[in-house]
């Protein structure tokens, strides 16, 4: 029996894809969020990260995806993919139900995706959102600095190159140059 590759998959035409995670460390009682927003080529366009003070890993994810949508807000986008690894998550966003401990959080999501005129959320397994987890991760580490958007780590960087290299053969292009 073969195993099939997942790998991140770009938006359709125009649209933008949003990857979004959050890491939690139980020890700490701290987490980290990671956006991450590409264009269908690939491309890294923006992105954020944040260490937050954190009771679970779903409330992670969910502030990822509030996250995200601000983010989306901010700059106008019109129209956006958001995708994340939670199942249940995504689940509850998409038939507008909540989730006890995340509810207030899940109050701003909704909200936020009605204001914006074209907003989709999808799932995808862990293996197809590996730069937001790991943007998160490095995050939480305190690998990651300021400007990680400009110069991503070696890791997150390859792995950008990985997943554009998968999609038809094409070259990820990161603020005008070919890595």
């Amino acid at each position: 029996m073969s195993r099939r590759s997942i790998t991140w998959r770009p938006p359709p035409g125009d649209w933008l894809k949003t990857n979004v995670d959050g890491v939690y460390s139980r020890s700490t009682a701290e987490g980290a969020t990671a956006v991450v927003i590409r264009d269908n080529s690939g491309k890294l366009l923006t992105g954020e990260s944040m260490r937050i003070r954190a009771y679970s890993s779903l409330a992670a994810e969910a502030e990822a995806m509030r996250r995200a949508l601000i983010l989306a807000t901010n700059l106008n986008m019109e129209q956006i993919l958001i995708e994340s690894d939670n199942l249940p998550l995504v689940q509850a966003v998409k038939s507008k139900t909540y989730i006890g401990e995340v509810e207030s959080i899940l109050r701003d999501i909704f909200l936020l995706a009605e204001s914006l005129s074209n907003c989709g959320f999808t799932w995808v397994p862990r293996e197809g959102n590996k730069v937001a987890n790991g943007v998160a991760k490095c995050s939480l580490t305190g690998r990651l600095e300021e400007n990680w958007r400009r110069k991503p780590p070696r890791e997150i960087t390859e792995q950008l190159r990985s997943e554009a290299l998968n999609q038809n053969g094409c070259i990820l292009e990161f603020k005008g140059k070919k890595i």
